[in-house]
Formats: C-alpha cells, structure tokens, sequence
C-alpha cells in the first residue's frame, strides 16, 4: 500500500480551488494538474508499506494527535517549486497556527519510531506538475499576480491516513483511518 498522512479539505475549499485550476488550465502551458477532489495538505509521506503494518501505523498517528486541539489554516498565495529556473511543482500557500507544526513534529517523531525518515516540511498544496525545460512565462506571470490571494479559511478539526493508488487515468486517494483531533483538549504548545 502507498500510504501518506493528510489533512483533507471542504467541498467548499475545493471548489474554489477548482475555479482557480480552470483558470490556469487556459494557459498555453504544459502541466499535470491535480484534480480538485485530490488536493490535500501532506503532512507526512510513507511511501510502500506492506498492509500488516497498517494497524501500528494507525496507533501512531493516533498518538501523533494527542494534545493537539482543532485550529484555522487559511489557503493563501501561490509559487512553483524548487523555483523558477527549474518549476517542477505549481502550488498554493497554507498559513496556519501553530498546531499545524506540532502535528507535524508529533507525526515525524511517531513515525521515526516506525522506521520511517524525517523529511523537510514545507506547508503547500500541489496543484500540478510540469515536466523538465517546460517555458513558464505565463503561469509565471498569473501565478505571481495571485500571490496575495486567498481560496479559503478552513478549520481543522482531522488527520487521515490515506492510500494513493495510482491508475493510468491518475492517482485516486481513499481515507484509511481519520482521527478527529479533541475539541477542548489540551494543547501541548
């Protein structure tokens, strides 16, 4: 099973991420554009896991939550990955509160237990991918013009273990296990 632990968005939220995809898919530029329903917050990335490892890894995510109350992120500003010289990821931004990055440390040290690497965190959303050499110059241009806007404030209230399979028609993402974070828990940040 390909595995990875995300938060998942409103029907809300997507649709206006939705409008915006349509709206760079005008675009004479060539890029793999996620589909709305897809789009979602890694937080972590398993990779391969073989389906017995499921239930430990379930267990950890759950303790990976514990202390860590609901909170507001919002869905704001937009850029490429690494950068322009070289686009490979078209994303949009998250500012969050500070829980994001207690679950986020939380999940990384739960799962470095399991035997998994800690990875650097960069909070975004993907929206699409472009291949090597591919000429930018209008999605550059709009996406720097979007820079400041926002698609949305959501609150947070789960985490979920999801499983990618991948399709030739694309990846199609399943919940696995959702732990709700505890309203009116106490925080531990």
């Amino acid at each position: 099973m390909r595995l990875f632990v995300a938060i998942n968005f409103s029907p809300a939220l997507q649709s206006a991420l939705a409008g915006l995809l349509g709206e760079l898919r005008q675009l004479p530029v060539t890029v793999k554009w996620v589909p709305p329903e897809n789009i979602h917050l890694t937080i972590k990335f398993l990779g391969e896991v073989a389906p017995a490892r499921v239930e430990e890894i379930g267990a950890a995510l759950r303790r990976a939550a514990i202390g860590v109350n609901p909170w507001h992120l919002e869905v704001k500003g937009t850029g490429v990955f690494p950068n322009w010289r070289t686009p490979r990821v078209v994303w949009v931004g998250v500012e969050s509160e500070k829980p994001l990055h207690v679950l986020q440390q939380q999940v990384t040290r739960e799962y470095l237990e399991l035997g998994f690497p800690a990875d650097s965190f960069t909070p975004h959303l993907t929206l699409g991918r472009l291949r090597p050499g591919t000429a930018t110059g209008p999605l550059k241009d709009r996406l720097q013009s979007l820079a400041g806007v926002s698609w949305g404030r959501e609150r947070v209230t789960a985490v979920s273990l999801m499983e990618s399979r991948l399709t030739p028609q694309g990846a199609i993402y399943r919940p696995v296990l959702t732990v709700t974070l505890p309203a009116g828990g106490r925080n531990s940040y």
